[in-house]
């Protein structure tokens, strides 16, 4: 879902809209498959009505937490614009948190091995106010969100000394 373009103020443009990595949502969907696969091995190899209807409750758990962390992976959104960052989440109720980039001290990636091999990290950024750190999980391609976030920052030093 793309950020509404209502909701950018005059002169602004998204530069990157990104939702969370996909490796967030792998092992829900995992799960479901192996419950599933159980579930069909007992139904198919025993005649006990009450482990096929045990591993049809177990299935339906699954099937409803797996939904739920996939409607929360959608519906959660990291935006850089050309004015602010936008962390977006929620379902039914949206929670929005912005960091306008004046305010913006320094990015930082953090990535383990296996992170650098999936192209995924936590980013922090830190900016002055209230809060001094913000922390973004499992976000794809940290270093190019960096990247960019920096650009950005640039442009609008120089900009400001025009």
């Amino acid at each position: 879902m793309a950020f509404p373009e209502k909701l950018l103020n005059g002169n602004e443009n998204v530069i990157l809209d990104l939702h969370p990595h996909w490796g967030g949502i792998v092992k829900p969907a995992a799960t479901l498959l192996g419950v599933c696969a159980i579930w069909l091995w007992v139904a198919l190899t025993t005649d006990v009505r009450a482990f096929e209807i045990i591993m049809g409750v177990l299935v339906c758990y699954v099937f409803i937490k797996s939904l739920k962390t996939y409607l929360h992976w959608i519906n959660e959104a990291f935006i850089l614009t050309s004015e602010r960052v936008i962390h977006r989440r929620g379902v039914f109720q949206k929670n929005t948190f912005e960091i306008p980039l004046q305010r913006i001290n320094t990015v930082t990636v953090r990535q383990s091995w296996v992170e650098r091999i999936l192209t995924t990290g936590k980013i922090h950024i830190e900016y002055s106010g209230d809060q001094v750190n913000r922390e973004f999980k499992q976000f794809p391609q940290p270093l190019l969100i960096q990247k960019e976030i920096n650009n950005v920052i640039d442009k609008i030093k120089k900009n400001g000394m025009d």
